[in-house]
């Protein structure tokens, strides 16, 4: 089967995402990917947090937020005799003394959420902040390459702006399999900014 390059709008990205989407149980990660707007780039900083985040990725990801010059905080976190997260404040504040929080407090597991940020790469103005529920499907084995990258699973496709999509490529088969080898038996999203 041959690769399909589709021209994106707001209603064909949804209609893609529903038709492949499988739900999955989130896993850490934090990743970063740049993207391109006119002459300016801008660095996007996506950190997961769910029930099965450890110690060691919260102190990760409050290292690679100060890297986007960003304080990120974790506070009131509690865990079941598994280890599993019930309960966690995260808090971020910037230069400029922005802040928010957000909180999830006495659950049997918290729902995933994430932190993002994006930073102009010239200027190191950030662009957009915030938390986010991370509510959106994701595709259990499908590989998402945005600008070239390869993107951590689970991959929240409602991080990205439509608006920001310039064309998504659409891997399967024998083409997945042929550029990207084993990881891409199950199919290959290829996301291109604008």
């Amino acid at each position: 089967m041959k690769s399909v390059k589709i021209v994106m709008t707001t209603s064909i990205l949804t209609a893609v995402f529903c038709l492949l989407s499988l739900s999955i149980n989130a896993q850490s990660n934090s990743f970063t990917f740049s993207k391109k707007e006119g002459n300016e780039s801008f660095k996007l900083l996506k950190i997961d947090i769910n029930s099965k985040t450890t110690e060691n990725d919260l102190a990760s990801y409050i290292a690679d937020a100060k890297k986007e010059k960003v304080d990120l905080s974790f506070t009131r976190i509690k865990r079941d005799a598994k280890g599993n997260l019930t309960s966690i404040s995260a808090v971020y504040k910037t230069k400029d003394n922005k802040t928010e929080t957000y909180t999830e407090v006495d659950k049997i597991a918290i729902d995933p959420f994430y932190f993002y940020v994006t930073t102009s790469e010239k200027s190191k103005v950030i662009e957009k902040i915030g938390f986010r529920i991370n509510n959106n499907a994701t595709m259990d084995n499908v590989l998402f390459v945005v600008n070239g990258q390869e993107v951590p699973k689970p991959f929240d496709v409602g991080m990205i702006d439509p608006e920001d999509i310039e064309v998504i490529n659409v891997l399967k088969n024998e083409s997945a399999t042929a550029k990207y080898g084993s990881k891409g038996r199950d199919g290959v999203i290829e996301i291109t900014l604008k």
